[in-house]
C-alpha cells in the first residue's frame, strides 16, 4: 500500500485500545473498479505502474499488504481480548486459600473491633464510676467535717 492511497482511502480506527487501519467506502469502491476493469489510477497516484501486467501485480502485492495489515489487526485485538478475559477471570476468581485467608483476617478485625468497643464500654463505666466516687467522697468529707465542728462546738459549750 503506497503512502498516496493511505493518505487518501485508509484511516486509523481505535477499538478497545486497538489500532486498526480501515479503508474508506471511497477506497473500496476504487479496488473494484480497478478489479472489474474500470481504469482508476488517476485516484491511486501517479506511482503507479500503467501496463496492465505490471498494474495486476501491483495490485496484487496492494491486496496482500491490506490483508497482511488486516491479520495483523485481527491479531492485535484477538490479543487484547485474551489479556482482557484473563484479567476478568483472575479478577473473579480469587483463590480459595486466600479467600481463607480473606475470612480469618475479617473475623480477626471483627474480633479485635468487638474486644475494643468492650474496653471502651468498661472504660467509660470505670471513670462514671470514679467521678461518682469521688462526689461520695467529697460529700462524706463535708458531713464528716461538719459533724466535727459541731462536735467541737457541744464539747466547748459542755466544758464551758
Amino acid at each position: 500500500m503506497t503512502e498516496e492511497f493511505r493518505s487518501k482511502w485508509v484511516q486509523t480506527y481505535t477499538a478497545n485500545g486497538v489500532q486498526t487501519l480501515v479503508i474508506t467506502e471511497e477506497g473500496i469502491k476504487a479496488l473494484k473498479s480497478i478489479f472489474q476493469g474500470r481504469n482508476h489510477t488517476e485516484n491511486l497516484g501517479a506511482n503507479q505502474p500503467q501496463t496492465s501486467v505490471k498494474s495486476t501485480e501491483f495490485y496484487e502485492e496492494e491486496i496482500r499488504e491490506l490483508r497482511k495489515l488486516l491479520d495483523q489487526s485481527q491479531q492485535l485485538l484477538l490479543n487484547e481480548q485474551k489479556k482482557s478475559q484473563l484479567l476478568l477471570e483472575i479478577k473473579n476468581d480469587e483463590p480459595a486459600e486466600w479467600q481463607k485467608e480473606k475470612s480469618r483476617l475479617e473475623n480477626s478485625v471483627l474480633r479485635y473491633q468487638n474486644s475494643y468497643n468492650q474496653a471502651n464500654q468498661r472504660a467509660e463505666t470505670n471513670y462514671n464510676f470514679a467521678v461518682y466516687a469521688t462526689r461520695l467522697f467529697w460529700i462524706a468529707t463535708a458531713i464528716a467535717g461538719m459533724l466535727f465542728m459541731l462536735l467541737l462546738i457541744l464539747a466547748w459549750v459542755h466544758f464551758s
